[in-house]
């Protein structure tokens, strides 16, 4: 399997459906998964549910219709399913009669971290929770999201995150001038990286020093560079000052949905300092350089799609053993169990692969040139 975007990830592992505020009370939301739809609701009790999302009668999106009491509602016939896919309730049918026993299928779930997680196909026992990032949440931390749509392969998605030598790409918006590799750890779960980066005194460098307290007076400034690929999320932590968590859920061959959140760390005396340095920095540096990932990483995806076969060379070893891992997983998930309906095989899915993104000829994003 030369292409990576014949690359899938394991479904027994918990995935972030949305986060915990977008899902009110009475609330329905359709949730993607490797072309497979689900729906995730919450009950009148505060209680959030997952089930296919699809009604056993004409298989009409359940995510349409309404959330009545505990019960999610076909917009179609009205059909009513309980907590666990069960029908409960035909409006129509005689009370005398008893209900066919019939059942949507559900699926684990959970909130932590600010988000809504699912299993997209349950395993017994279930996988550990999802990770936890309490520890970053409130106290001397504050935090922002930059949570986006990305429209290329998870796997690009993934290594972009995990490849910090690309900085050409973002020569006008990286907030260091410099970055080596110190150490890398590789094994069946988990790659780690460490970087040491350098900041000096550009726009972007300067703004990032001044979120993490380095010295002001000094020409440059170097940190830690920590990034994990704790299979299937990424996390990495930028000196004792700031840690970012990634988590996603692929919807699609060309279509991910990352969930980001950025902690910095404001302490005693420098916290009003800081969150006036925040904006700036998610809109001047951060939410540059998510565009920029966002345009190449379309680019990428018809590089894989047109030229599965040819040779590549990657000089960056953490991104050549994040690879290596993701590869794995995938190739041990399809000796453990043939991938059901809906889920990516080692094949392309419909003939010809869809590139969702803007064309070739689109514009590119300001690359400081």
């Amino acid at each position: 399997m030369s292409n990576l975007c014949d690359v899938g990830v394991d479904p027994r592992r918990w995935y972030p459906a949305c986060r915990t505020d977008e899902l009110g009370p009475g609330r329905t939301r359709e949730v993607r998964f490797l072309g497979r739809s689900f729906v995730v609701f919450r009950d009148g009790h505060g209680a959030v549910h997952c089930l296919d999302n699809a009604c056993v009668h004409r298989r009409v999106a359940l995510h349409e219709g309404e959330v009545r009491d505990c019960r999610i509602v076909c917009p179609y016939h009205g059909w009513e399913f309980g907590p666990d896919g069960a029908l409960s309730r035909i409006p129509y049918w005689e009370p005398e009669k008893a209900l066919p026993r019939l059942r949507v299928r559900s699926f684990p779930v959970v909130e932590r971290s600010g988000l809504v997680w699912f299993v997209p196909e349950p395993v017994d026992p279930l996988p550990p929770q999802p990770p936890d990032t309490s520890p970053w949440d409130g106290g001397e931390w504050f935090s922002f999201r930059q949570d986006r749509i990305f429209p290329n392969h998870y796997g690009i998605g993934l290594l972009n995150g995990m490849d910090y030598t690309h900085f050409h790409l973002h020569r006008r918006y990286q907030p260091w001038s410099r970055l080596t590799l110190r150490d890398l750890t590789a094994g069946d779960e988990r790659v780690f990286g460490a970087y040491e980066v350098t900041s000096g005194r550009g726009r972007a460098e300067r703004v990032l020093r001044l979120l993490l307290g380095s010295d002001a007076g000094a020409d440059t400034v170097t940190h830690p560079l920590e990034v994990y690929y704790d299979y299937p999320h990424h996390h990495a932590h930028l000196g004792d000052g700031m840690v970012v968590w990634v988590f996603f859920r692929p919807e699609e061959r060309d279509r991910v949905t990352v969930y980001i959140t950025l902690y910095i760390r404001a302490r005693r005396g420098t916290r009003h300092l800081r969150q006036f340095a925040e904006p700036f920095f998610r809109r001047l540096v951060l939410a540059r350089i998510q565009e920029q990932d966002a345009w190449i990483g379309v680019r990428e995806q018809i590089a894989w799609e047109s030229r599965p076969d040819e040779p590549r060379c990657e000089l960056n070893p953490v991104s050549a053993a994040a690879e290596r891992l993701l590869r794995s997983r995938w190739q041990a998930y399809v000796e453990e169990a043939d991938p059901r309906p809906g889920q990516w095989p080692a094949v392309r899915l419909g003939g010809p692969a869809r590139h969702s993104a803007s064309p070739l000829g689109a514009g590119r994003p300001d690359d400081g040139a």
